[in-house]
């Protein structure tokens, strides 16, 4: 639950810039929960306002990098034995690993609310939130014009594992399936 809490911060952190407790009632927390993450040390009370803490981050951070990887990359595999850091880089290609957990951290929306752009449906659009990969896949895909912050829509789906037709700035592109599941995307 401390975990959706801060999620919740965040999300109405990045709409707002400013975050309330009405507006986290808005959000349907009950002044118990944020009374809770107070207590926790996860948000403080600052100049009208809520703000989240070293803790409140860390927990976040910690929150999102465990559902990234073992709900939404590896789809609820059993968890990595091994350093996670080392596993991102080792096994995921990426090698700016603080950009990595500051692009994590700015979210702006909640972790759960995201899936894979290989996940998502013929027809369906939606918005680059994060691209999970090393410098080269992120270039190649800013070369496509696929930035977080971008729109594109899913045209067709090849079948047994193949390639997505997209449309992004106008433009139709095929994408390969295992890049298409290093982009975290928020359907619209």
């Amino acid at each position: 639950m401390l975990e959706e809490i801060i999620e919740i911060f965040c999300k109405i952190k990045a709409k707002l810039g400013k975050v309330t407790r009405e507006d986290m009632k808005k959000e349907g927390l009950r002044e118990e929960d944020i009374d809770s993450a107070i207590r926790e040390g996860l948000l403080i009370e600052k100049y009208n306002g809520l703000e989240i803490t070293s803790k409140g981050e860390k927990k976040l951070l910690n929150h999102r990098e465990s559902f990234l990887h073992n709900s939404i990359i590896h789809e609820a595999e059993d968890a990595v034995d091994e350093n996670l850091v080392m596993h991102w880089i080792a096994q995921h290609g990426i090698t700016e690993i603080d950009e990595f957990y500051e692009r994590l951290k700015a979210l702006p929306y909640r972790i759960e609310e995201l899936t894979l752009l290989a996940e998502l449906p013929e027809g369906v659009e939606g918005e680059v939130v994060l691209i999970v990969g090393g410098g080269g896949v992120i270039m190649r895909l800013c070369s496509l014009g696929i930035t977080p912050g971008t729109r594109l829509k899913v045209l067709r789906k090849a079948p047994i594992g193949g390639p997505l037709e997209v449309e992004v700035r106008g433009t139709k592109i095929a994408i390969g399936r295992s890049i298409a599941s290093k982009i975290l995307m928020k359907s619209l």
